[in-house]
């Protein structure tokens, strides 16, 4: 048998042990969505989920594609958006650390939990950061934390004003809906609300700076400046354990809980969430992997 022939063979079983890798881990895919599938369809649907979501009503301040994707995956039931929520969360950490450990530490966060107890939508999002461009109406649809990691690309970004500016020919200058976070109406309703804003435009400015190209430390320095957040929408950064020392990982796991001090300290502590920010891009910066890159000549750089 020549060469030729024998590279041929060999490029044949390579292609078949790639199928069935691919199919074996489809099938692992399709069978875990399946059970989340079943075990999110038999707990108690939260107060969002009921009160919003499952009967298509949204408040004013959701972007105005939003009502459209709810209205598709309503009718598949809480049990769906679980199985998103806790799939999407589990690959993204494992993509970071083969460990199992990080994402079950993500999946027992309060973020990650209080989502789920209210019935929340916010997993989808984190999906649309993983299949970014694609996703860029599911990352903008919840743009707090999110909308920081399409600046991890040119391409997403161009992209995102792009899909930014159809949408305004379609429903008009509908971000001036965003203003109502800035009133006092609002701050005295919703007292979760923990952003930093204007404040925090200058600290995360800086650590934007040093932040190019990774999303989860763009949406780590974002999310001290973004002018609305609650505790649980830092879910999207969950996964991002994984990428952490292990004492760092624990630390920000802990911190994590902090905003529930409010129940005993009063409504101020729910800033405690703010470490959260911190904690998170100093967790993931100081692990950043040294990457060896040759163009002409050697250079060591982060990645």
């Amino acid at each position: 048998m020549s060469r030729e022939n024998i590279n041929k063979f060999k490029k044949v079983l390579g292609n078949q042990k790639n199928i069935h890798a691919n199919l074996k881990r489809l099938s692992i895919f399709i069978v875990s969505f399946l059970v989340l599938y079943g075990f999110g369809s038999q707990i108690p649907e939260g107060f969002d989920w009921q009160h919003y979501y499952k009967i298509g009503t949204l408040h004013p301040i959701w972007t105005p594609w939003s009502p459209f994707i709810i209205k598709l995956i309503a009718p598949m039931g809480f049990g769906f958006v679980f199985a998103l929520t806790v799939m999407a969360i589990s690959i993204r950490s494992f993509q970071n650390n083969p460990s199992p450990f990080p994402a079950i530490l993500a999946l027992l966060s309060l973020p990650t939990l209080w989502v789920i107890f209210m019935g929340n939508v916010d997993g989808l999002v984190l999906l649309g950061i993983m299949i970014l461009p694609v996703g860029i109406p599911l990352v903008l649809m919840k743009p707090q934390i999110a909308a920081f990691s399409i600046l991890a690309n040119r391409k997403w970004l161009i992209i995102a004003l792009i899909f930014g500016i159809l949408t305004l020919i379609l429903w008009g200058f509908w971000p001036e809906r965003f203003l109502m976070v800035t009133t006092q109406e609002w701050k005295t309703e919703w007292i979760q609300d923990i952003t930093l804003f204007p404040w925090g435009i200058i600290p995360g400015l800086i650590l934007l700076w040093f932040s190019k190209g990774d999303e989860d430390l763009l949406m780590a320095a974002g999310s001290l400046m973004t002018p609305h957040l609650f505790p649980y929408h830092f879910i999207i950064l969950m996964p991002a354990l994984a990428r952490m020392k292990w004492y760092w990982m624990l630390m920000t796991w802990a911190v994590s809980w902090t905003p529930l001090l409010a129940n005993w300290m009063g409504p101020h502590a729910w800033h405690f969430g703010n470490l959260m920010s911190i904690f998170f891009w100093f967790g993931i910066y100081l692990n950043r992997k040294i990457c060896l890159r040759t163009a002409n000549k050697t250079e060591t750089i982060y990645c």
